[in-house]
Formats: C-alpha cells, structure tokens, sequence
C-alpha cells in the first residue's frame, strides 16, 4: 500500500514532482518534464475510487451518528471534515505520469497510398524557386 501512495514520477527520467506540483497537476491532462521536456499523460491510479467511496462510507457513518445521537452533533460535523480533508489531502499522492501512447492510424489514413520520401510524383512534390 505504502508503495502505491508516492508523489508523481517522470517516466523518461525519473524525475519526482513535489506536492504542491502534483496538487496543481491532478486536474490537467498533460506535463512536460522541466527536467528533460519529456511529455507524459496525467492519470489517477486506481486505488483513488476506492479511496474516495472510504471517504464517503466515514462521512456518512458520521452524519448518521450525529442524526441518531443529537449530543453527538458537533463531533460528527468534526468527522465529516475529517473524513474529506484526509482524502483532499491524499489525492495528490494518487496521479500517476505516464508515456503518451502512439496515435492511432483511422480508416481513412490507411487507404492512402504510403509513397517513400525519395519516390514521389513529380506533381505532387514541392516546387523550388529557381533565382
């Protein structure tokens, strides 16, 4: 478990990003390594769902003791807080950097007709400006 629940690392050069950068880069899509400009896809490890339904299993079990037991309604409140503060907390810890993967050729791209560079049709090669 304690393995899972680490900071980001760069996959080309094994850079770790620190907490705050992890933070800010749960919400976006793509990093580029200011280490070595590697470009990697952001992505949530797995484990963050079942993180996240504990988190709202203890909020609720807490709200339902402070609806049953009245006396126990400002302690609840503290729970609840607790309960998500510690997953807010956590989250960082669960992005993960990894490789984009290469595009995929569509239907249409594979039907062209693949013309090595030095073999092309004189039409349809670039003209040169002669001076």
């Amino acid at each position: 478990m304690r393995k899972r629940l680490r900071t980001p690392v760069c996959p080309y050069c094994g850079n770790r990003l620190n907490y705050v950068k992890a933070w800010v880069l749960k919400r976006r899509g793509e990093y580029i390594c200011p280490k070595c400009g590697g470009l990697s896809n952001v992505a949530l490890d797995p484990l963050v769902r079942g993180a996240g339904a504990l988190a709202f299993l203890a909020g609720a079990v807490f709200c339902l003791l402070g609806c049953v037991f009245s006396e126990l309604f400002l302690i609840s409140l503290a729970g609840i807080a607790c309960a998500g503060l510690v997953f807010a907390f956590l989250a960082p810890l669960f992005v993960r950097l990894r490789k984009p993967k290469p595009p995929r050729r569509s239907d249409a791209d594979a039907t062209k007709s693949y013309a090595p560079p030095g073999r092309r049709d004189a039409a349809s090669a670039p003209r040169c400006e002669e001076r």
